[in-house]
């Protein structure tokens, strides 16, 4: 999208930390440096962790405002109080529909605003940690939105890829839905695509008595040096978390903590190293995955099977 209005496609992203990062498009798929954006006051944008982030014109001024999701399962809006080629960030606020904050299943909101009704008041397509895609309805006005409770566009996949002792091969649909909404075959109705993350699993590992009593003993050792690593992971936490506005000494000061950290812990960290690798021996094998899945709208307001 052209987020500087300079007729150049940029790039926004959101964060694990929960930073929100502005690639400026430099022309022929190449793009800057990330930078990451800043409110009105000056202050780096941090609403949540695992967060998304859509920029659209929410309230019809004419100006891009920003929609967040976090891991959560709020939305937020971040009103544009300048203009459109200088943006000046006010005081983010939670999405209500129906009168209650939005929370969606399982956390991890992803908000596109879209037009899913064709009625010219855009709403609400949010993707959700469930792996559904939630729908919410514009009763407002254009310029003052106001989200009804929420449709399911699509269904939450069923859980049993997780749990099952069997061999799975194809995970089949899964969590933490990314949703983009288009015109993807253009018949002239909206279409969802759907990214998400899910697991395959093979067969689980046939154990001798030797080998049940090591895993237990493994687990046993796991969990006593977990607790004795808990005050590194702490202070590890605290001095890789980068500060607002961050200076190169508070920078340099950060990562020589971190370092002090791994030195001092190195004993105990290199050996819950080897007890992961000797527990990981008596684990089904796995691999993640990372679909896309197609949504084609139907007439009657009904998706087809998805596509992958």
């Amino acid at each position: 999208m052209d987020f500087d209005g300079d007729g150049t496609a940029d790039i926004l992203s959101g964060s694990w930390p929960g930073e929100l990062y502005f690639f400026k498009g430099q022309g022929k798929a190449k793009f800057a440096k990330a930078e990451m954006l800043k409110d009105r006051d000056g202050k780096v944008m941090k609403l949540g962790s695992a967060t998304t982030v859509f920029a659209c014109d929410w309230r019809g001024s004419g100006k891009l405002d920003l929609l967040v999701g976090d891991i959560n399962g709020h939305v937020w809006l971040v009103p544009n109080e300048g203009t459109r080629t200088k943006p000046a960030y006010g005081k983010a606020v939670k999405l209500q529909a129906g009168g209650k904050d939005i929370k969606v299943n399982h956390g991890d909101s992803h908000p596109v605003m879209a037009d899913w009704e064709g009625t010219g008041k855009p709403g609400l397509v949010v993707g959700c940690g469930d792996g559904s895609v939630q729908w919410y309805n514009n009763a407002g006005t254009r310029n003052e939105p106001k989200l009804a409770a929420p449709r399911t566009l699509v269904a939450a996949p069923p859980a049993t890829n997780w749990n099952s002792d069997q061999p799975v091969k194809d995970p089949g649909r899964g969590s933490r839905a990314k949703v983009w909404v288009g015109d993807w075959n253009g018949d002239g109705r909206l279409d969802l695509l759907l990214g998400d993350f899910g697991m395959s699993f093979g067969e689980k590992p046939k154990m001798t008595p030797a080998d049940k009593a090591l895993q237990k003993q493994t687990q046993k050792k796991l969990s006593e040096l977990q607790k004795e690593l808990r005050p590194f992971f702490d202070e590890y936490s605290r001095a890789a978390q980068k500060k607002p506005n961050e200076t190169d000494a508070q920078k340099a000061d950060r990562e020589k903590k971190m370092k002090e950290l791994l030195a001092k812990y190195k004993s105990k960290l290199d050996e819950q190293s080897k007890l992961y690798t000797t527990q990981r021996k008596f684990e089904r094998p796995y691999r993640y995955h990372g679909h896309v899945w197609l949504f084609l709208r139907q007439p009657a307001d009904r998706t087809k099977t998805a596509v992958r």
